[in-house]
Parts: C-alpha cells; sequence; structure tokens
C-alpha cells in the first residue's frame, strides 16, 4: 500500500517533556504532563492519557532538552494549536497530532 506523506516540512522523533492545555472529550479543562513523540516546523505529536476531540485548540509548552535537570539551562517552545488527529493507542493513551497556529521559542 502506497501511504502519501501530507507533512510540509520534515519532522525529528524527539522525547522531550511537554505540557498539553485544553478541553478534553467530555468538555472539561485539563492540564496535562507529556512527551513529544516527534516534532516539526509545523507541529507536534504526542501521547496523552485522555482524548481530545479534533479541531479543538491547545497550548503547549515543552522543554526542547533530553537532560531531565531543570537547572540545566534549555530551550523552550512555547505555542497556540489546534488538534487536526487523534488516535486511540493499544496501551490506552491517544496520540495527539497539533497543528501550531501561533509559536514561539524562548
Amino acid at each position: 500500500m502506497l501511504v502519501l506523506e501530507r507533512r510540509f516540512s520534515p519532522r525529528v522523533k524527539v522525547f522531550f517533556p511537554a505540557r498539553l492545555k485544553g478541553i478534553d472529550a467530555s468538555g472539561r479543562t485539563f492540564r496535562e504532563d507529556a512527551v513529544l513523540d516527534n516534532l516539526g516546523d509545523g507541529g507536534v505529536y504526542l501521547r496523552l492519557t485522555r482524548e481530545v476531540k479534533e479541531g479543538s485548540g491547545v497550548m503547549v509548552a515543552a522543554r526542547l532538552s533530553s537532560v531531565s535537570d531543570p537547572r540545566v539551562p534549555a530551550l523552550r517552545l512555547a505555542a497556540h494549536g489546534t488538534v487536526v488527529r487523534t488516535e486511540a493507542q493499544s496501551d490506552d493513551t491517544w496520540g495527539v497530532a497539533v497543528e501550531f497556529r501561533r509559536r514561539r521559542v524562548l
């Protein structure tokens, strides 16, 4: 089967700590710590323990470093985006693809 790539920019597989804020599928506000699976110029993919609806607005904050010590300086990503895809995973998590609307690196 041929799978067409829909992305316009390359992605890198990374495992940076992140936090996602938004409204879950049941309508409740949430803030959840997660780990990025991949990162690109146009968005991120991560896994959550809850379902979020496609089309919902979210905020992503990520520490762009594999060093876990918060005392070590690191770049940080702050972004507002839209959930463009969700996927139920076999381990009872949800894969969530977020397309950036606005982003900045601090």
